[in-house]
C-alpha cells in the first residue's frame, strides 16, 4: 500500500505538478541510480522523494507495472497533465480525491472518510479514528502493520486539509486541534458522475447494476462529504436529466433502489468531462 511508506508527509501541488512534468520523458527518476538528480530536480531529501512518489502512486497518476524501474503516467495521469498541467482547477483535486478514495494503494485516505460520521458532521477526534485503524491493514506477508505505521500515515492523510494544502480548499474535511469532521463541499453533477464511475470500476466492474444500499457500502456517500439521503436525492435529480442518461440510471421501487451503468460509466470518460466541463468549487 504506496501510502503506508509515504514517510508520514503530505504532499504539495508543486511536487505533483512537478512529478507528472518530469516522469512524462523521464520514467527513470525514482531510480536508485538517478537519486541525486531526482533531489534537484524536486528539490527535496530522499525520504521527501519517497513520499511524492507515493502519493502519486496511490493516486493512480503514475504505474510501474510493467518494470519496476520505471514509472509512467497512466491514463489518469495523462488526463490532467494534459488539460490542467498546473494543477489549478478544482476538477484536478476532485478527481484526485476520488482516485485515492477508490484505489488499491491509498489506504488509510479511504478509512479515514468511512470513519467520519456522514449525517450529523459531529466532530471525531483522531485518536478514534486511530483506533478504528489498528488491526484492519496487513502487510504482503499477512502481518498487521505497526502502531507507529499507521500513525504516520493517518497523520499524512491528516494534514492533506491543513496549511493550504490543496485538498484543503475543496472544504472536504474540517479539522480543529485534534479534532475532524467532513465538510460541505459543493457537489456539481460531474462530480457525482465521476465518483459513480470510480465506484463501478473498483467495485462493480463487471455488474450493469447494484442496489442503492450495496453503493453506500461503498463509502461513495463519505467520499462525497454527503449523507445516503442526500447521495440518493442527487442521483434522482440527475436521472431526470438527459445528461447523464449514458452514464448512469436511477432506478427507485417499493422495496430496492438501484443504480444501472451506461457505456460511458467509465472513469477515462467522465474524468474528462470534470476536467473539461466542472465547474469551479475551490471555497
Amino acid at each position: 500500500m504506496a501510502l503506508l511508506n509515504n514517510q508520514g508527509e503530505p504532499v504539495s501541488k508543486w511536487w505533483i505538478t512537478k512529478g507528472l512534468q518530469i516522469i512524462k520523458t523521464d520514467r527513470q527518476i525514482f531510480s536508485t541510480s538517478n537519486l541525486r538528480r531526482a533531489r534537484c530536480e524536486f528539490i527535496a531529501g530522499s525520504n521527501r522523494l519517497g513520499t511524492i512518489k507515493s502519493w502519486l502512486s496511490a493516486a493512480q497518476l503514475i504505474d510501474n507495472g510493467r518494470n519496476s524501474r520505471e514509472y509512467e503516467l497512466t491514463n489518469f495521469g495523462l488526463a490532467i497533465s494534459k488539460n490542467d498541467s498546473r494543477l489549478d482547477k478544482s476538477a484536478t483535486w476532485w478527481a484526485f480525491h476520488l482516485a485515492l478514495c477508490f484505489s488499491e494503494d491509498s489506504q488509510p485516505y479511504p478509512i479515514f472518510f468511512t470513519s467520519l460520521e456522514n449525517v450529523s458532521k459531529d466532530w471525531v477526534k483522531t485518536i478514534d479514528i486511530f483506533s478504528k485503524l489498528l488491526g484492519t491493514l496487513k502487510q504482503e506477508n499477512g502481518d498487521f502493520y505497526s502502531d507507529s505505521t499507521m500513525e504516520s500515515s493517518l497523520s499524512s492523510v491528516r494534514r492533506m486539509f491543513k496549511d493550504d494544502r490543496p485538498l484543503e480548499d475543496l472544504g472536504l474535511v474540517e479539522t480543529q486541534g485534534d479534532s475532524v469532521r467532513l465538510g460541505s463541499p459543493k457537489l456539481t453533477d460531474e462530480i457525482i458522475a465521476h465518483a459513480v464511475a470510480r465506484m463501478k470500476f473498483h467495485c462493480f466492474k463487471s455488474r450493469p447494476s447494484v442496489s442503492f444500499s450495496e453503493v453506500t457500502q461503498t463509502g461513495l456517500a463519505h467520499f462525497l462529504c454527503c449523507s445516503n439521503d442526500e447521495l440518493r436525492k442527487h442521483l434522482r435529480r440527475m436521472e431526470q436529466s438527459n445528461n447523464w442518461k449514458s452514464c448512469f440510471s436511477f432506478t427507485e421501487a417499493v422495496n430496492v433502489d438501484s443504480v444501472s451503468f451506461g457505456e460511458e460509466c467509465d472513469p477515462q470518460t467522465t474524468v474528462l468531462k470534470l476536467l473539461q466541463s466542472g465547474e469551479d468549487t475551490w471555497l
